[in-house]
């Protein structure tokens, strides 16, 4: 099974690959097949706040160094402004982000990235992981220096604002999820000239997405009725994903922003092939809403990579999911959060309407989503019950003009499982049947 799910090699931080040792072996990997498929220069890396991240950040810059790559630790930083610095400064060879994301403290991981800001592509991927725990001959070891680069990403931020808008006078909440971007959000808002009240923790380490950020937005829906705030702004832990709250409390995950930010491509012409890429969970309103507008929504695998690799494919400057990864490379070589959340809410000032009807005009058909807990992942053709059961599900659902999906996650070990449909009782009951079948199936995950 190989070590790199859908978004980079992630789990328990302290364990396998993610041990130091383990972490040390991907890192001296990662030197060699760069230098084998000829990418130069020295590797950036960054972390967000977890109380892992020092130990892996040393492990993955020894392993670089090791196999002859000098190494660059830009300390705490999210991961947009990781890709947004190899964007602007071509002569580094590659980056690792360590982070787990939207995982809990106790997991970790490491985003790998190339010159010029992009996710790995996979010949270099599959290389990596060739080379892990191979013996790795250097004719001289690498340097170690550290740098801040956050000063640099937030003058960039502000140039969001050189189209129009203003946010001066706008009460803005904003949750940093304790993680990387915990001072880039705000201190960007508040460049803006947003009155910025911020509701989640200063970072200890433990508390990264724990009852905040863009997965657990129901602190920031309260503040924002709390506060009459004129809109909330909620990131992940290492600030690629965005949720946005309007002044109603409403929540608007990645699917109501792309259609929000698709209208404002295609008003400008800048909407080539009048396409979007989406993923195979985006919503089918979202799909309904760009089809009414002559836009074609086009599905990937999850996962933002595979997001990226579509809108190559397709030339489209527009593409997210629903988890709230938005890609806008005119913008950011991968998902920001802040920047895409700086441009949603600068265009939705100059609209000059509130973010409940912009983002409340992309409809929502009801959406069931379980996780299911596993250990070994059996392909579930090779289920008796449970195929039996989602034939029965697939005859139900297609007669209400419903769907369901069921994947293994690439980042934690679950099942997940959607029921999406214009009927809320139908969605749920077969939501629920699925996943009390999938329990009795699989084999739990065991510590």
């Amino acid at each position: 099974m190989s070590i790199f799910g859908t978004d980079g090699v992630r789990g328990r931080a302290g364990v396998g690959p993610l041990s130091s040792a383990g972490a040390m072996a991907i890192g001296a990997a990662f030197a060699s097949a760069l230098q084998d498929l000829g990418y130069q220069g020295a590797v950036a890396i960054a972390r967000d706040t977890r109380e892992s991240g020092p130990m892996l950040a040393a492990a993955v810059s020894a392993g670089l160094a090791s196999a002859g790559r000098d190494v660059v630790d830009f300390g705490v930083l999210p991961t947009p402004a990781l890709s947004w610095w190899l964007s602007e400064h071509p002569g580094l060879g590659g980056g690792v982000m360590i982070t787990a994301s939207h995982n809990p403290w106790h997991d970790n991981g490491l985003k790998l990235f190339v010159a010029g800001g992009g996710k790995v592509p996979d010949p270099l991927q599959a290389l990596t992981e060739k080379k892990v725990g191979a013996a790795h001959v250097a004719t001289r070891f690498g340097r170690v220096d550290s740098q801040s680069v956050i000063e640099a990403y937030l003058v960039s931020l502000s140039t969001t604002f050189d189209g129009g808008g203003s946010l001066t006078g706008r009460v803005v909440v904003a949750d940093g999820a304790a993680g990387a971007a915990h001072e880039a959000l705000p201190m960007a808002l508040r460049a803006a000239g947003a009155e910025v009240v911020v509701t989640s923790p200063v970072p200890d380490g433990r508390n990264i997405n724990l009852a905040c950020g863009a997965v657990h937005p129901e602190a920031l829906a309260d503040a924002v009725k709390a506060h009459g705030a004129w809109a909330g702004v909620s990131v992940d832990g290492d600030g690629d994903r965005i949720t946005i709250v309007d002044e109603l409390g409403h929540v608007h995950d990645g699917d109501p922003i792309v259609g929000f930010l698709a209208t404002g491509l295609q008003s400008a012409g800048l909407l080539p092939g009048a396409l979007v890429v989406g993923t195979v969970t985006t919503n089918s309103g979202l799909e309904r809403y760009l089809d009414e507008r002559n836009v074609r929504l086009v599905r990937s695998k999850v996962g933002d990579r595979n997001v990226a690799a579509m809108m190559l494919e397709h030339n489209a400057p527009l593409g997210g999911e629903s988890s709230g990864h938005v890609l806008t490379p005119h913008l950011c070589p991968t998902g920001d959060g802040v920047r895409v959340a700086l441009e949603v809410l600068r265009q939705a000032s100059v609209r000059g309407r509130p973010l409940s009807d912009l983002l409340g005009a992309i409809p929502r058909d009801p959406s069931a989503k379980r996780a299911v807990r596993v250990g070994a992942r059996p392909a579930l053709d090779s289920l008796p019950a449970l195929s039996a059961l989602l034939a029965e599900a697939d005859v139900a659902l297609g007669q209400g003009g419903a769907r369901r999906l069921l994947r293994y996650s690439g980042t934690e070990p679950v099942l997940r499982i959607q029921v999406e449909g214009p009927d809320r009782e139908l969605v749920d009951t077969w939501a629920n049947r699925i996943t009390e079948c999938a329990q009795q199936c699989i084999p739990p995950e065991t510590d």
